[in-house]
């Protein structure tokens, strides 16, 4: 017998963020959909990193809780 809680949808929240599947989602999101999606710790310069961060401010703004 199966026990149903009405927080079951909700399990999957508490999960460690998986790094190789936010990669992989990454990859989709730009061969599906032309979307760009790109961690700055992906990238391993600095100025590489710094450009993906003025780029993002550039459209969405500075981060309210930037470092």
């Amino acid at each position: 017998m199966t026990i149903r809680s009405p927080l079951g949808r909700f399990a999957t929240l508490g999960h460690e963020p998986d790094p190789a599947a936010a990669r992989r989602a990454g990859y989709a999101a730009w061969q599906e959909h032309g979307l760009i999606l790109i961690n700055p710790e992906w990238l391993k310069g600095w100025a590489d990193r710094k450009q993906a961060e003025l780029l993002a401010e550039q459209l969405y703004g500075k981060r309210k809780d930037a470092k």
